[in-house]
């Protein structure tokens, strides 16, 4: 190499060196050499231009260059609708914009990149999760991302009913697939959770919002097909544990259809409901699960609630259970009545096993210490030899026996049950053997039949 060709190797070098130097100290020294209170109007209103939110600075704005350059606004309100001193949803005093180094240059500030709000409260009322809704299928904007935040939802009362913290959330639209995507990581009563939802440009009348709750193990995706307003689909397939539910949902107008395409699944759904006024007749039904566990984790939010989460709930609600896990009840039912905030129990009647029906009223009882489900059972035999075979009694001990009546209870969490107040056809049997009888196996519940038919 010659004297020459090194030279002009070593220029090159050192111009380099001293455009990234002086670049560096002139992305730096912006605070200085800038005066952005000027620009509120401009920041403002191009905010708007790339995100479709309302902005409304009422703080100082300070220029940062890390981790990228962006605009630090304090004292910053943000709304979905036109700003009034009522409606601003998220008021943050960290509000980044990032902004490209070309505007950052040249001191203009139309194009943004992305914008973040970091350690901020969010406070939503309906007509902001409306707003939000619209936003999310209606409008095109530049990324928007959040860290730790909170969101506190409130009802008409400005009552707090909800806060979930947020870890991460991201909002944006890929500009290569055309996808807009909303995706949330963060946590609702003490679960946590991770959710996204997606929109493809090319196909908008169709979305999708996949829900992940980590523990338990829960994942639901749900598959919306719009038409219009009043009329829409929803198709919704749930993952917990083993159980695998599928369900169609169809809104038209003022009534939604619920209906189990998959008869396969361990729960059904066959619902009608009208929203104005609001009344549904509804069907749940259950199958191949423990009576134990029906009890245990099912049952018990029918009887013990709270009726402020009931609003303006009316119908009628009918539970039905088929190939239950138990060697004497495998199909059922029970019949309820929602009305004035209240889950009224109507009636329950199941099928023993080729042996009879039993009539039952179902209650609850709380104390401090225990939660315990309680029935008033009415045992009709209709076959006397099936029920000799089943508790391995000589059938002309039970062919004359009509009804036999007992009470059932369990401790909420156990599996044994308990077995007093028996009467056969309305009288009641010898007080020696009519005590407290704790039932733990088959075995153990036929040795107590026998002393009672005996």
């Amino acid at each position: 190499m010659n004297k020459i060709s090194q030279n002009k190797i070593t220029f090159t070098l050192i111009l380099f060196a001293i455009t990234i130097i002086f670049s560096s100290l002139l992305v730096l020294s912006l605070p200085v050499l800038f005066k952005y209170k000027s620009k509120v109007l401009e920041i403002e209103n191009n905010y708007y231009k790339s995100f479709k939110v309302y902005l409304n600075s009422s703080g100082k704005i300070s220029y940062k260059p890390f981790p990228k350059p962006h605009l630090l606004l304090e004292n910053a309100s943000l709304s979905f609708s036109k700003p009034t001193l009522k409606n601003d949803s998220i008021n943050t005093t960290d509000l980044k914009i990032f902004v490209p180094l070309r505007d950052i240059y040249f001191r203009s500030f139309n194009q943004f990149n992305s914008t973040e709000i970091s350690d901020t409260n969010l406070y939503l009322k309906m007509h902001d999760i409306k707003q939000l809704r619209k936003h999310m299928y209606e409008k095109v904007n530049k990324p928007i991302l959040l860290n730790n935040c909170k969101i506190f939802i409130k009802n008409k009362e400005n009552d707090i009913i909800l806060i979930s913290p947020l870890k991460n959330v991201s909002y944006k639209i890929s500009d290569k697939t055309k996808i807009k995507n909303l995706i949330i990581d963060g946590e609702v009563f003490g679960l946590k959770f991770k959710s996204e939802w997606k929109i493809d440009y090319y196909n908008p009348k169709s979305s999708t919002h996949n829900i992940h709750i980590f523990n338990p193990n829960l994942q639901i995706k749900n598959i919306y097909n719009y038409k219009n307003l009043k009329n829409f689909t929803t198709d919704t397939f749930i993952s917990f544990e083993q159980d695998k539910m599928q369900y169609n949902l169809k809104f038209d107008k003022d009534n939604i259809t619920i209906s189990s395409p998959n008869e396969n699944t361990n729960f059904n759904i066959d619902s009608k409901i009208q929203l104005k006024p609001f009344y549904f007749d509804g069907g749940i039904k259950i199958k191949n699960k423990k009576v134990e566990n029906i009890i245990d984790y099912f049952l018990i939010y029918l009887f013990i609630y709270d009726k402020k989460y009931l609003g303006n709930f009316n119908g009628n609600l009918k539970i039905y259970f088929d190939q239950l896990n138990n060697r004497f009840i495998k199909q059922g039912q029970i019949d309820f009545v929602i009305s004035e905030k209240k889950i009224l129990f109507k009636e329950a009647k199941f099928d023993l096993d080729k042996i009879g029906t039993i009539k039952t009223n179902i209650f609850f009882t709380k104390d401090r210490e225990n939660i315990k489900f309680k029935s008033q059972n009415r045992l009709k035999i209709n076959d006397h030899i099936e029920f000799a075979k089943t508790f391995q009694i000589g059938s002309n001990k039970i062919k004359k026996i009509k009804q036999i009546s007992f009470d059932l209870e369990k401790n909420i969490g156990d599996e044994d049950f308990i077995i007093k107040n028996v009467e056969v056809d309305n009288i009641k049997i010898n007080p020696d053997l009519n005590q407290i009888f704790l039932v733990k196996n088959i075995q153990n519940l036929r040795s107590y039949i026998r002393k009672i038919v005996d």
